[in-house]
């Protein structure tokens, strides 16, 4: 196998989930100018990801009927799905001592039980559609296994909260478990955890300063950072890779 047929994508059917989202649009973008079938899953009723020949299918993650009816729009036209992206998430800000219990399933149910839902189906219809391999990608975070500086953050920061970094622990765990479990079905799951992303328009001058200061590269990542491992992943040159969680932070959880 040559080194193009490793990262050729074309007409391989790449699902990604919260495709509306800034990493999502990206990872769309990706995908689409190597020539993938791409389709988006997001909640509202039309795509964000502009200028794209993208499949948009609304979808409340929340919900497993609309997941299973989703994914089997999917596979009935294309009696495959290649690579899924599980990419869609849920943050909150407010102070742990005012954390009811709704915005604790609300993170829970996008961030972790969606994923259990949407391996559960892929499993079930990779079997009857007789998928001879798969590939599961799950987009974690650094803040699944640190906790965060808060000496960085100022009044009014959006800073990681202790049940979202609870729930991307958990998409650690859940990768590590169905990546042996579905071995042998030759479907790998590997996660990847990004440490913060820059987003000018939610994060403050001084925030972006402080977390830099840390930073071992001296910057924030940028979407396009994740890009390798991303690809690496979902690409054939990973086959023998499932269970691992690669970290993307500029060398931040070194410290």
């Amino acid at each position: 196998m040559n080194l193009h047929d490793i990262f050729n994508f074309k007409n391989k059917v790449i699902l990604i989930t919260g495709c509306n989202g800034q990493v999502g649009r990206e990872l769309c973008n990706l995908y689409c100018n190597l020539d993938a079938k791409v389709y988006g899953i997001d909640i509202q009723k039309k795509s964000s990801v502009k200028g794209l020949d993208i499949n948009y299918i609304q979808t409340d993650l929340n919900i497993e009927r609309k997941i299973k009816i989703s994914l089997e729009k999917i596979f009935k036209k294309e009696k495959k799905v290649d690579v899924i992206i599980n990419n869609a998430a849920e943050s909150i800000f407010s102070n742990y001592k005012k954390r009811t219990e709704k915005e604790i399933a609300k993170i829970f149910n996008i961030n972790s039980s969606a994923i259990i839902k949407i391996i559960k189906h892929y499993s079930i219809l990779f079997d009857k559609f007789k998928q001879q391999k798969g590939n599961i990608l799950n987009i974690a975070s650094i803040y699944g296994f640190l906790s965060p500086d808060f000496d960085i953050y100022s009044k009014g920061d959006r800073f990681s909260s202790e049940v979202y970094g609870a729930s991307k622990s958990s998409v650690i765990q859940l990768t590590r478990y169905f990546a042996v479990l579905l071995a042998k079905k030759k479907i790998n799951i590997n996660c990847l955890s990004p440490g913060g992303i820059l987003n000018k328009k939610k994060q403050s001058l001084k925030f972006i300063k402080k977390y830099t200061k840390n930073v071992p590269c001296k910057r924030m990542a940028n979407v396009q950072d994740i890009f390798s491992g991303v690809l690496y992943l979902t690409s054939e040159t990973s086959n023998y890779t499932t269970g691992q969680n690669i970290i993307i932070d500029g060398g931040l959880s070194l410290k």
